[in-house]
């Protein structure tokens, strides 16, 4: 049976009983798993580094998580829902339209200033992707962020009269920054500010791209 693109294929932890204190630990947990892929990478990375970063013992860890790759699902999840709210909060800021599409290249990065794992959990989603179990749900959370963008998109093309297929460039919006994002981290790799810098100057060439497809052709 093929996996269901609104969940993982295989369970993330342990709901049943939870209490506040399990639940902090289950916190911390993603957190170490989050630091360890973001240094050794999915496919170096063991559980018994994540064990070792959480400060727990080996039991604690299996208690929440029973795989690497249960902990990376969970990891994905928990980021995403945080950083989609928080790029929407900003956004829900700004009257719908031109000026919402101009928001947001501003709100991402500002999450990536403020948040180092923005900087690599692109390379945890394609990861999870290569992955026959886990390919749906790395495809679900990409396109999450596409219909978040297709919306602005649409309202900034309604705005200026303008067609478009918002979900196409949309698309273009969210490959075409996880490619800067790359790239900027790949020149920079020894220079975490450098990088930022990097990805803020072509991050405003590719705003300008973006809005020349919502203006259409021959508009200011």
């Amino acid at each position: 049976m093929s996996p269901d693109a609104s969940a993982p294929a295989r369970r993330v932890g342990r709901p049943r009983g939870r209490t506040s204190q399990g639940e902090a630990s289950r916190d911390g947990i993603i957190d170490a798993a989050a630091s360890v892929f973001a240094r050794l990478g999915y496919d170096r990375a063991r559980m018994a580094d994540i064990v070792e970063a959480s400060g727990l013992s080996k039991g604690s860890v299996y208690f929440h998580f029973d795989s690497k790759e249960a902990l990376a699902v969970a990891v994905l999840a928990a980021r995403h829902e945080r950083w989609v709210a928080d790029v929407q909060r900003a956004l829900d800021a700004v009257e719908p339209g031109e000026a919402r599409l101009r928001a947001l290249l501003p709100a991402v990065l500002a999450l990536h200033d403020g948040d180092p794992d923005a900087w690599v959990i692109s390379r945890l989603t394609w990861a999870l992707a290569e992955q026959e179990e886990t390919r749906a749900f790395a495809a679900s959370l990409t396109r999450r962020w596409i219909d978040v963008v297709a919306e602005i998109v649409a309202d900034a093309a309604r705005e200026r009269n303008v067609d478009v297929d918002a979900v196409t460039v949309a698309t273009v919006v969210v490959g075409g920054f996880d490619g800067l994002k790359t790239t900027a981290a790949v020149l920079h790799s020894d220079d975490s500010a450098a990088a930022h810098r990097a990805l803020v100057t072509a991050g405003r060439v590719w705003e300008r791209m973006v809005f020349d497809l919502v203006r259409g052709p021959d508009r200011d």
